[in-house]
This record gives structure tokens, sequence and C-alpha cells, in this order.
């Protein structure tokens, strides 16, 4: 009877074996299928960054302009924008010219981004000044008290940046 069992013992270690085999090879491809499926997600989410950049333009021959810029390759969903001059808070931009000029009645263009999706590559201008005169004013005047605008983006995942000029802060918002 040991000759027997003996043989029935090395096909059950045998099959214990492979089993054991069986459910680490399980196991290893279940945790590549899991890895790839994260590198996956990612490159969506990197498909679809927005990158938004604003900067003040100013010479004798174009005027003076704002232009926020995605520089990413998604679209940016704005969600809100804040304007301050020498840390005080405008509520919108003709109050911005009220403070720097004390009035809102001279040639130039005011537009507004917030609640508004930015597509990849494309910029807006949001104030365009054209007359000489008042565009090297205002400029001078931004300058002199320290302006500042934030803009709160995210992308169609919902990942939130604040946007400070040329800087970008991730989850600023």
């Amino acid at each position: 009877m040991d000759k027997q069992q003996q043989p029935e013992k090395k096909k059950r270690d045998l099959g214990l074996i492979m089993a054991i085999i069986a459910i680490t090879i399980n196991l290893v491809t279940v945790s590549i299928y899991i890895y790839q499926a994260r590198i996956m997600s990612k490159q969506q989410e990197l498909a679809a960054w927005p990158y938004l950049e604003w900067r003040s333009i100013y010479n004798e021959a174009d005027g003076m302009s704002l232009i926020v810029r995605n520089n990413g390759i998604g679209p940016a969903l704005v969600k809100n924008t804040e304007m301050r001059l020498s840390g005080e808070i405008m509520v919108n931009q003709d109050s911005l010219f009220i403070q720097l000029l004390g009035t809102t009645r001279f040639p130039h263009l005011v537009g507004n981004i917030e609640n508004r999706v930015l597509p990849a590559g494309e910029s807006v201008k949001l104030i365009q000044i054209k007359d000489g005169e008042y565009a090297e004013k205002v400029f001078h005047y931004m300058l002199d008290r320290n302006f500042e605008f934030d803009i709160c983006f995210e992308s169609i995942y919902g990942d939130r940046w604040k946007c400070k000029g040329l800087e970008v802060i991730e989850g600023g918002c």
C-alpha cells in the first residue's frame, strides 16, 4: 500500500505546485492589467490637459491688450476670475478702469471669460485699447498699482488650476 500512496501523494504535490504556479501567473497578469489601465487613464487626462496663461501687451502701434491663451492640448473650462489692483478686488473690468482712469468713457474693448470654454490653442482679448494715449496710461497704471489677475479653470476631467499670468498653480482654486 505504501507504493500506491506514494504516486498519489506525488500527484497531489504536483497538482498543488501547478495550482500555486497558475494562481501566481494570474495575480501577475491582473496586476499588469491594472497598471496598464492606470497608465491609459492618465494618458486620457493628459490628452485633455488645458494650460491657461495671460499677459498684458503694450506697443505704440497696436495699443494695449490683455490676452488669455490656452496653450494646453485640451479645452479649459473657466470657472471664475478675480482682478486686483493694489490688493483691492475689482468687481468687473469697468471698475478697473474707474480705478485707473476715473472713467469708463474712453475707447476700449472689454470681454469676459468666466463660465466659458476656451478651446486648446485659442486666445481671447479681455481688454483692448487702441487709442495710444489711453493704452499707455492704462498699461503703466496697471504696472504701478500691482495689477493681479487670477483665473481658475479646470479640465474636462475636473482637475483644477489657477493661472496667475504665466504662472499656473495646480489645484489653486
